[in-house]
């Protein structure tokens, strides 16, 4: 399958595999967006994206039924030890069930209260885009949503595998100098045309990965502020919403 290039607001390009637009062939306007925040999180951490966020839907006619930003792991007041082990439990997991996810079976928790169909979109950052893996995964295997409206966002996430039926809604966001996004494999083992067996670093990874030009590392992507705007007047926040936006729309800056 060929690739495409994602252009970003400021230039910077990334790559995502050819496929239709990924929303305007839905039938319908209808969107659940959840922020799922990493370890050891702010309260407040991704509130300002999340209200950029929903602000962008609402500007283009879409109908945002619910948008929250939880803490799958627990936020900054809860023990980061503990946190840690339960990330590093769903990255590492030491059988291939996914029915134990930590991270992602709470978020599904707190998702199924709320969603009430149409698309699903869920935004994780660090930590958070793997409880996002597994949290979508969770809910397709028990019938609960079909993969066609489910839409993943990975920021400064650990590598982690995405499912088969998955990869095509997925997109991963890293920055320059973010070494979280250095953690976990999307790699694993294949036959080769000789039937030798080979390493296939990017076995499991999502279709879409784009790098941005943010200013600053692991914790930055959401600032909307001086000093992270960068020379065109464009902030960190900008830069990161509107790659997500442009990867829905098909590539296009």
């Amino acid at each position: 399958m060929a690739q495409t290039i994602i252009q970003t607001i400021s230039g910077k390009e990334g790559y995502q595999m050819d496929g239709p637009n990924l929303l305007t062939h839905l039938h319908h306007r209808n969107i659940s967006i959840y922020f799922l925040a990493g370890v050891a999180t702010a309260p407040n951490f991704m509130e300002e994206f999340r209200i950029k966020t929903v602000e962008r839907f609402q500007q283009a006619k879409w109908h945002v039924r619910h948008a929250e930003v939880l803490f799958p792991y627990g936020d900054w007041n809860c023990g980061l030890a503990l946190q840690l082990h339960e990330l590093r439990q769903d990255l590492y997991p030491l059988w291939k069930s996914k029915l134990a996810a930590i991270g992602g079976r709470a978020a599904a928790e707190t998702i199924r209260t709320a969603y009430d169909g149409g698309v699903l979109m869920l935004i994780g950052h660090s930590g958070g885009g793997v409880a996002g893996i597994h949290a979508a995964e969770l809910m397709m295997k028990a019938d609960e949503i079909s993969a066609e409206h489910i839409r993943l966002v990975q920021i400064g996430s650990p590598m982690c595998r995405v499912p088969a039926q998955l990869r095509a809604s997925t997109l991963y966001i890293s920055a320059a100098g973010d070494s979280v996004t250095f953690l976990g494999s999307w790699g694993g083992w294949e036959k080769g045309r000789l039937g030798i067996f080979r390493w296939n670093r990017r076995k499991f990874a999502p279709d879409s990965i784009v790098r941005v030009p943010i200013i600053g590392k692991h914790t930055d992507y959401f600032r909307g502020r001086s000093p992270y705007v960068n020379v065109e007047g464009i902030s960190n926040l900008e830069v990161t919403l509107q790659s997500i936006w442009s990867w829905l729309q098909g590539g296009c800056s």
